[in-house]
């Protein structure tokens, strides 16, 4: 925990290499990736459970700022909730597209290829100054 600490990008294979180095241990990619995966959890939390505080954020969020559009889009499978998409836009920026920008909006989206899959959608306008 004390390397990821240190550095949240290490991959597998990099620890693979420290515990060989530091312990003189050969460790299975496979134990080595799930150690990677607890200790992660442990320093950051579940991912799981990080959904949970989008509902907090969205509260924040129209209490700092009202007027801020923030929709979370769940549905429900096995008579669970679940996530399924998520906007926000702020009111600050969206009064300021309406006053500074010029007439166009680029939109682009990425692909997600971590633990959750899906695409990351974003939207850009040009204001005066280009």
């Amino acid at each position: 925990m004390d390397w990821f600490k240190k550095d949240g990008t290490l991959g597998t294979t990099e620890l693979i290499k420290k515990l060989k180095e530091h312990f003189k241990v050969e460790m299975p990619y496979m134990r080595v990736y799930n150690g990677k995966n607890l200790a992660i959890d442990k320093i950051y939390g579940p991912w799981d459970k990080s959904f949970d505080n989008l509902y907090r954020f969205k509260a924040q969020i129209e209490s700092e700022s009202p007027g801020s559009l923030v929709v979370i889009d769940n549905h429900i499978i096995n008579n669970k909730l679940r996530f399924n998409r998520f906007f926000f836009a702020m009111k600050a920026c969206v009064d300021g597209f309406l006053r500074g920008c010029r007439p166009y909006l680029a939109v682009d989206s990425t692909f997600l290829y971590g633990r959750f899959r899906g695409q990351l959608c974003i939207a850009c306008a040009v204001d005066g100054h280009n």
